[in-house]
Order: structure tokens, then C-alpha cells, then sequence
């Protein structure tokens, strides 16, 4: 907006201007989320343009909300616990599912 900082509006926005950025928003957000469902809405459809090529016939396809961060109810309800950490089996479990995919090849061979 051309303002070293917010705060410098204080004493010279109007409150309809005020009003008028809220009504703004609205219809076209700006900010974090919007940036946040951009990114998911792209991760969805990588995903499923690989799960069309590559995965199994039926196979459920994703969307962007699955993709979303849920900073804001973390936020709202105090809540921060950290993710949860996989076990070393876990790891490996979805390590061997990734490596099982791909056909297996000598050392050597191209």
C-alpha cells in the first residue's frame, strides 16, 4: 500500500475507507490462506494427474482441501502440539512401498 507500517493510517484512513477494505477483502482475499489454497490447489492436481497416469482404475482422486495447512484452528484453539513423528517402521514401510513400485534392477544395469 505504499506505508512504511500500518500504524501510519491510524490518523488518516476514514472509517468508511476502513469499511470499504473490509468489503474488499471479502470478495477477494489477501493473504497467507489464499497463497496456502493456490499451493494445495496445485499439489491436488499433481497428484491426480499422477494417480491417473500411474495409479490403479477407481482410484480416489484428491482435492485441494486435503492439501490445506490448518494453521488458523491450531491457532484459535491453543492448540500447538507438533506432528506427530513416524516410527523407524513406519519409515521403512512406506520406504519399501515407494521402492516396490519401481521394477527391480541389478547393480550395473541401466
Amino acid at each position: 500500500m505504499g506505508f512504511a507500517h500500518p500504524d501510519i493510517l491510524l490518523d488518516q484512513i476514514t472509517s468508511s475507507q476502513l469499511s470499504e477494505w473490509e468489503a474488499y477483502d471479502k470478495i477477494d482475499p489477501v493473504g497467507d490462506w489464499k497463497e496456502d489454497f493456490r499451493m494445495a490447489y496445485m499439489c491436488s492436481l499433481i497428484t491426480n494427474i499422477a494417480r491417473a497416469v500411474h495409479g490403479k482404475k477407481g482410484a480416489k482422486m484428491s482435492s485441494p482441501s486435503e492439501f490445506l495447512p490448518e494453521w488458523l484452528s491450531k491457532e484459535v484453539k491453543g492448540d500447538v502440539d507438533l506432528p506427530k513423528q513416524q516410527s523407524l517402521v513406519e519409515m521403512k514401510t512406506i520406504l519399501r512401498g515407494i521402492a516396490s513400485a519401481y521394477p527391480n534392477k541389478k547393480k550395473g544395469e541401466n
